[in-house]
């Protein structure tokens, strides 16, 4: 609270027309801190400081109170679309490890929480964790702070927040452990089988990972299975199943009879199944990747794709907040292919493992195709030891198309793919979150992830931006080790036909599964859908106990820009009484519904909450 403070936020305000009266907040540090004595000291001296607007002291709902009288009769204008900072891009990057605890920490308790509910519904027991989930929620919500999350902070932030997101998983695979180990024991079983839990709101059918208990040979459950090895060397089945309930589970007997193998060619310079044929040159790189449903190269011609490139990333000021457009200016391809090998080679999944050199770094990528999943996954492990270094992956597509589509927080936003305006070419570096999608009218290509979060897309180039190496604060930002995916998704039609927002969440949230016993006794079903929608744009994203623990509520949101005036939520049990509230639980409204089914009209990108309760079982 200085004097420069004061006139600077007079003379930047541009709409003194029709207001002159401006909020100023201020405390010590940027963190919420309160106001120091020689603040209040300041405050009393700039009260009448001839030369200055006069300060005064007040509370916050005064001042906007007083405003929306001022301005009760002014014709003031409005803003539509993104507010885009163009500054401290490369906050979407820094500290990637807290990038990743942070995503895969949302999804663990959207799991939690979804286990927690199904098994507090259907067996009444263990009850539902409220206390647990709070802490873990409250110490996830308290490392999204800045400047923790954005990866700002100085070294000591990230020793708290490593210790943080080791405390935030055990509460949350404690909390997810004893509610499906409950389910387990009670779901009825003739025979030995596999139980398959789907934790998201439609049904599907996929792929999961068992423990190599027994001999492979006679196993399926109803589809192909294969023998892989798990990260940490042990072995394990890598198994197809058929749908699953959403948000429930479904029990698999063990058969004897295999599926028919499909098709799978996996050599180090070539992959092919139903969907695609992919070739790749002595550098790892790829040279075509042709659709065979479409019958269409993906690939810009002469171009190649996934394509890891570096630059010198050294920022004006703000090494760790920014990245500046000159960056571009210093580009170095991986091209230093040190071993390229057949991992996988069918019936379910084909794998190609590369490793780079990279100066001091190493990267070790395994490409899969799958038999019966149109999508290229690109699972990464990197060693990294670089300072002020970028790392991307780029894929240059055949599309034409002026504006891409990134996925936010319940919902998407459109941005230019141009740099026609000076606003366009600001927007060099731009957020997103589990997918970026660029489509033309009749096909399109999107780049989704598992825990990244900075894009660019320019022209037919997509980008994703992998790791940054900052200096300041923390002389040693992302040191060391990293793992990541990122998935290559071409698709007829735009991203709403080609099915983007599913695709991307089966990417982040699998199928699980575990084996039971015979157990003709249980008390539950084999098969059991919690929560299922009929509008394939509608996403219930949660599933909890109120907080006042009373209900259980149903968060949904719709995700394609769709209109509807009857979307239909169907529950595993008849419903007692539904009302829809806010997103805090409050202000509750009577909701429609009959049976099991809760029935509301959604409007484009709407976030709708309800508060169900069930009739007893």
């Amino acid at each position: 609270l200085q004097p420069y403070d004061i006139q600077g936020i007079w003379e930047s305000y541009r709409q003194k027309d029709v207001n002159d009266e401006l909020l100023h907040l201020y405390g010590w540090g940027d963190g919420g801190g309160g106001p120091t004595q020689e603040m209040l000291e300041a405050a009393r001296g700039l009260k009448n400081l001839p030369g200055l607007p006069a300060v005064e002291q007040g509370l916050a709902e005064p001042y906007f109170a007083r405003l929306a009288e001022r301005l009760a009769d002014q014709q003031l204008p409005v803003w539509d679309g993104e507010l885009y900072l163009e500054y401290h891009r490369g906050t979407y990057t820094s500290q990637a490890f807290n990038k990743r605890a942070n995503r895969k920490s949302e999804i663990l308790y959207h799991t939690a929480e979804w286990l927690s509910a199904l098994a507090a519904l259907t067996l009444g027991a263990p009850a539902y964790p409220a206390t647990e989930l709070r802490r873990g929620w409250e110490l996830l919500l308290f490392n999204q702070f800045h400047d923790i999350l954005p990866g700002s902070s100085i070294p000591p932030v990230y020793v708290d927040s490593r210790k943080d997101y080791a405390e935030i998983a055990q509460i949350g695979e404690a909390v997810a452990a004893e509610a499906r180990g409950a389910l387990l024991a009670q779901i009825a079983a003739r025979q030995p089988s596999v139980v398959v839990f789907n934790a998201l709101g439609w049904p599907r059918a996929g792929l999961v990972t068992l423990p190599a208990e027994a001999a492979l040979d006679g196993l399926s459950l109803g589809g192909g299975v294969q023998a892989i090895t798990s990260a940490d060397g042990q072995p394990q089945w890598l198994a197809e199943v058929a749908a699953v309930p959403a948000l429930g589970y479904q029990a698999v007997p063990l058969e004897t009879a295999l599926a028919p193998e499909a098709a799978l060619t996996v050599t180090p310079e070539l992959l092919e199944n139903e969907f695609y044929r992919v070739t790749l040159n002595a550098h790892g790189q790829l040279t075509s990747i042709y659709d065979k449903r479409a019958g269409r190269e993906v690939l810009a011609p002469g171009a190649r794709g996934n394509v890891l490139q570096t630059f010198e990333d050294k920022p004006m000021q703000f090494d760790a907040w920014d990245i500046d457009l000159y960056y571009q200016e210093k580009l170095r391809e991986v091209v230093d292919l040190i071993e390229v090998a057949v991992e996988e080679s069918g019936p379910v999944r084909g794998t190609l493992r590369l490793r780079w050199r990279f100066h001091k770094s190493t990267i070790t990528q395994r490409l899969s195709l799958y038999a019966h999943t149109p999508r290229l996954d690109f699972r990464t492990e990197v060693d990294w030891h670089e300072r002020q270094v970028m790392l991307k992956v780029a894929f240059p597509v055949d599309i034409r198309a002026t504006y891409a589509t990134y996925d936010i927080q319940f919902g998407s936003v459109e941005r230019a793919t141009h740099w026609n305006t000076s606003w366009d070419w600001a927007r060099f570096e731009a957020v997103g979150h589990k997918w970026v999608d660029l489509s033309e009218g009749g096909y399109g290509v999107a780049l989704l992830n598992d825990c990244k979060y900075g894009h660019d897309v320019k022209n037919n180039v997509l980008r994703l931006t992998l790791l940054r190496s900052a200096t300041d604060p923390d002389p040693l930002a992302d040191e060391g080790q990293h793992a990541f995916t990122y998935s290559l998704l071409p698709h007829s039609g735009d991203w709403r036909k080609g099915g983007v927002v599913r695709a991307a969440y089966a990417l982040n949230v699998p199928l699980t599964a575990a084996r039971v016993p015979a157990q003709p006794s249980g008390t539950l079903p084999a098969s059991f859908q919690l929560a299922g929608c009929d509008a394939e744009h509608v996403v219930i994203e949660t599933v909890k106990q109120a907080e006042d623990g009373g209900a259980w509520v149903f968060r949904v949101y719709e995700c394609q820009q769709t209109r509807a005036t009857a979307v239909r939520v169907t529950f595993g049990r008849a419903i007692h009484a539904a009302q829809e509230c806010n997103l805090v639980e409050e202000d509750d409204q009577p909701a429609s519904y009959t049976g099991a089914v809760l029935t509301f009209p959604i409007r484009p990108f709407e976030i709708k909450t309800f508060k169900v309760w069930f009739e007893a079982p």
